[in-house]
């Protein structure tokens, strides 16, 4: 017998992986949608955001009612009960609802100790994605952009301003020295015998 290569395995079987995840999604796209369709004739019932514990057997209640096929029927519950909020609804002693909305029958202990592990599981889950997200260091820079480090300000610095005692005023603001006059352009003896001559003239008059 002759020995097959495992790369011609692997190329064989990809394809079938493919249409076996096309076909996947095409079927949870028909789920929810059923599921949307439920929610939409039974609102009293069904509310994917606030939901209640249902009756068990619901699904007869729903067929006898008519308004959906039986396929869709079975679409539309296999996610509705898989929710992670319906799972954290299901508590002991919680009162059941049919498609009316009215109660019937509670919750058990049972019922709530296994929607209580499915709920767990949900959020380990949740957990383990969360710790592989990368770290916020290694994402990419936001839209309005990153500074680097060494450019960024320190917290709490706040810009410098100029202080006010003893600040030389720009060349621009200060006024125009006064024209001097001509006794200034005196010399100091001469600009003193002007002044007494001017105080003996006044004196004589």
């Amino acid at each position: 017998m002759t020995e097959q290569n495992p790369t011609d395995t692997e190329a064989a079987q990809a394809p079938a992986k493919r249409k076996t995840d096309a076909q996947r999604k095409k079927e949870f796209d028909a789920n929810r949608k059923a599921m949307d369709e439920l929610c939409e004739l039974y609102p009293e019932a069904f509310n994917p955001r606030k939901p209640k514990p249902l009756k068990i057997g619901i699904h007869e209640a729903l067929a006898e009612d008519g308004k959906l096929s039986k396929t869709r029927i079975r679409r539309a519950l296999n996610v509705y009960v898989r929710l992670r909020s319906y799972y954290a609804c299901m508590l002991e002693g919680v009162d059941r609802v049919t498609i009316d909305g009215s109660p019937t029958g509670q919750v058990s202990a049972e019922d709530a100790a296994h929607a209580k592990e499915k709920f767990d599981a949900i959020e380990k889950r949740r957990a383990e994605r969360a710790k592989q997200r990368p770290p916020a260091a290694n994402r990419k820079p936001r839209a309005d952009g990153d500074k680097p480090e060494g450019a960024r300000k320190p917290r709490g610095a706040r810009p410098s301003r100029p202080r006010k005692d003893n600040q030389t005023a720009p060349a621009a603001s200060q006024p125009a020295p006064e024209t001097a006059k001509p006794e200034d352009s005196l010399p100091p003896e001469d600009r003193m015998k002007r002044k007494l001559e001017m105080l003996v003239n006044k004196t004589k008059n």
